[in-house]
């Protein structure tokens, strides 16, 4: 039994992720217009700020340091909203974040394993947070909008999946073959 729990810890350390954690209502940013839309960065920013997380923790950057606030002034930009405030899901591929498709929670854990990044759908669909790792049915995130730490996989309504390419942020900003 002792071995068993050993490598629970073990598996849990190895697939443990640690990426920024933003709050979306920072006064730094959390009144700033989403998109072209009318609601705020506070109102309805968490699937962006969880995406500035992966972002800032790569030290990939939107207009300097990637924060809630540059992330959403760099979608707004380069066409990454759809009717004012809607997230293009593969507006941030040339930044080597390859966008995979919406997939399950039982999905998301075989794509965590697989080093994809992982933003889970919570709260009846009206929420985004940040998967961190996760043990048993219990993921574990960053929240941007609560001081929650955890979501049972039952809350998952779904997960959009991003794969990193190294070799497509190379291509589209240092190389600029694209």
């Amino acid at each position: 039994m002792q071995q068993i729990i050993s490598i629970a810890l073990i598996l849990l350390f190895v697939n443990g992720r640690s990426y920024t954690s933003y709050k979306q209502c920072d006064a730094t940013w959390g009144s700033d217009k989403l998109g072209t839309g009318s609601s705020s960065i506070c109102s309805n920013g968490s699937l962006i700020s969880s995406i500035a997380m992966i972002f800032n923790t790569y030290g990939v950057t939107t207009d300097g340091v990637t924060t809630p606030r540059t992330m959403n002034s760099w979608l707004k930009r380069n066409n990454g909203y759809a009717s004012g405030d809607l997230f293009i899901w593969s507006s941030i591929q040339d930044f080597g974040f390859i966008y995979q498709g919406k997939f399950s929670a039982s999905q998301a854990k075989l794509k965590f394993d697989r080093g994809d990044h992982v933003i889970l759908s919570v709260n009846e669909g009206a929420h985004y947070v940040l998967m961190t790792s996760y043990s048993g049915d219990t993921f574990n995130v960053n929240d941007p909008g609560y001081s929650k730490t955890t979501y049972p996989q039952t809350s998952v309504i779904q997960a959009p999946i991003y794969t990193y390419s190294k070799m497509s942020y190379f291509k589209n900003h240092i190389l600029r073959l694209e």
